[in-house]
């Protein structure tokens, strides 16, 4: 939005609040809600003049109540323009000693704030009081309390709204975090995946060159073979450069601090919530953790317990619960992924580690999942010198308890 746009519709608000005024004492001083939405707007608009907002602000509400006066209440023109002059008068100078007083520069003390409110709403109060030759001992101090009233009332208010915006802004934050924590745990566990590339292109690449070493005295073949290896060459050497790069990419992420669990589990808990609502199902999920301690390579987690989670989610049916939970002893960290789903066969838990194997299709398309989640828990599960067991009752639910060491987790 313009600042043009911005004065007009302050200008407006203020005018539309001045109307809602009363008289404390028997004279022509009125004391309105307008000048709680101008120090306000002040206060919240750091881009904006102090002298100019009251400038537009003056003209709009002499303005409104010189036509409320002369069209709806049909009072004599030139006694409706001085009875509401001394208001135009009193904006004015109001934002002038705004400007002076550099309200914006103190607007985070309490106290100073709320002192030069009041002193600048009193002054200006007073100078009008006077041209309106009603000003009297009783009437200063009327001026005072309320200037004091509504500086208090103004700081409320604008505290209120710097506390309504942090929290926008931490929930944004909070979202992006988990976003963002999300995508490279994602990106982590298909690193598993181009390891394993690199071996099998390694393996590739030396049985072309022993196949060259073979038939070097037979130029066809010897050519053929060669470019072979030469082409596997180039393919792990953009291999490497990927993994590289995602390897110092996770590296910057995790070495920048760690994180704790009750973090880990808030994020997943979100993401969490969403699937379910997507999902169109009413599953109950609880998160518990015996001590919170921090996690250096936490993207780990991330990948397991999620694809857990997930699992469990598409296994489970409305009412169903999931519990995630963390014990530990004095060497390792268990955690526990609970259901109360459709529970797995025991024939086919044996494989259910195995890439690639899976049991679940698109009721629409018929196709079948990629089967690499549970491969991608078992994969980090190994690197981090733990291991994965699985209980699983049919119609009852299902148990994943994951044993990792400790140092693993937390660099030691």
């Amino acid at each position: 939005m313009s600042k043009i746009n911005k004065y007009i519709i302050i200008s407006l608000a203020v005018s539309l609040f001045g109307e809602l005024y009363f008289y404390p004492v028997e004279s022509g001083l009125k004391f309105s809600a307008g000048v709680i939405i101008f120090n306000l707007c002040v206060l919240m608009m750091e881009d904006m003049s102090e002298v100019v907002i009251a400038i537009l602000c003056g003209l709009g509400v002499f303005m409104t109540r010189n036509i409320f006066g002369i069209l709806l209440l049909h009072h004599d023109i030139i006694e409706t323009l001085v009875l509401n002059f001394p208001s135009l008068l009193y904006y004015l100078i109001y934002g002038v000693l705004l400007k002076i007083t550099k309200l914006k520069k103190y607007k985070n003390s309490i106290v100073n704030t709320i002192f030069i409110l009041a002193l600048t709403d009193s002054l200006s109060n007073i100078i009008e009081a006077v041209m309106r030759n009603s000003i009297n001992i009783h009437i200063v101090r009327i001026i005072i309390f309320v200037g004091f009233i509504r500086g208090s009332i103004t700081y409320l208010s604008y505290l209120t709204y710097n506390k309504q915006k942090l929290f926008i802004l931490n929930s944004e934050h909070q979202k992006r975090y988990t976003e963002l924590n999300l995508l490279i745990s994602n990106i982590q566990a298909e690193m598993f995946y181009l390891k394993k590339s690199m071996k099998d292109i390694e393996k590739v690449m030396s049985k072309s060159y022993s196949l060259y070493e073979t038939y070097k005295n037979n130029e066809y073949l010897r050519e053929k073979t060669l470019d072979i290896a030469r082409e596997v060459h180039e393919i792990k050497k953009d291999h490497y450069r990927v993994l590289k790069g995602f390897e110092a990419l996770i590296n910057n992420f995790e070495n920048e601090d760690a994180m704790t669990l009750s973090n880990i589990f808030t994020i997943i808990r979100d993401n969490t919530s969403r699937y379910i609502k997507e999902s169109n199902k009413e599953i109950g999920i609880s998160f518990h953790f015996q001590n919170d301690f921090a996690v250096v390579a936490h993207y780990n987690i991330f990948v397991m317990l999620n694809n857990l989670i997930i699992n469990s989610i598409d296994d489970c049916e409305n009412s169903a619960f999931i519990e995630i939970s963390e014990k530990e002893d004095e060497d390792n960290i268990y955690f526990e992924v609970t259901d109360t789903g459709k529970g797995i066969e025991e024939d086919i838990l044996p494989y259910i580690f195995n890439p690639g194997f899976t049991t679940k299709y698109d009721d629409i398309t018929g196709k079948s999942s990629t089967g690499i989640g549970l491969s991608h828990v078992k994969n980090i599960i190994d690197d981090l010198g733990g291991n994965i067991e699985v209980k699983s009752e049919i119609n009852v639910g299902t148990t994943f308890i994951l044993k990792i060491p400790k140092n693993s987790l937390n660099g030691g």
